[in-house]
Formats: C-alpha cells, structure tokens, sequence
C-alpha cells in the first residue's frame, strides 16, 4: 500500500486518472464533475460501448487531459 492515490505501478495508474487527480487538487471534485457533466453533453465520451477507454484517453499528456477537460474540444 503507497501513501498517494495513484500507486505507481497500480493496475489503476494511467495517464487519465493522474490527470483527474491534478485535476481535482487544483480545481475541486464538484468543478469536474461540473465540466464532464457539460462535456458529455457536447458529445464527450468518458468510455466507449464495450472498452475501458474514451475520449479522454486521446490526449498525450496529463496536462493535455486536464486541458481536454477544461474546454470539452477535441483536437485531431
């Protein structure tokens, strides 16, 4: 057991949940559920049908996630 949610080398330890985390410590939990709320609204997919994965699984960086996050716009 790590003392820091998001235990390297976590089954759980990905590129979209580290940004959720950095995230949630600079902006609060209510504030994102506030933007994926409204993101998935405008079309955003947390998960698609039968995968683990979705749109916010796209972007290649933490910070391109929280970005992602912020505006709700898809790039590429």
């Amino acid at each position: 057991m790590c003392g820091e949610f998001l235990c390297a080398d976590s089954t759980v330890d990905t590129r979209r949940l580290r940004a959720f985390g950095g995230f949630i410590k600079k902006y609060g939990v209510d504030y994102l559920l506030e933007c994926l709320g409204k993101n998935e609204k405008n079309g955003m997919v947390y998960h698609y049908p039968g995968k683990l994965t979705g749109d916010y699984d796209i972007p290649g960086t933490e910070n391109d996630i929280i970005d992602l996050i912020l505006s709700g716009k898809k790039t590429g």
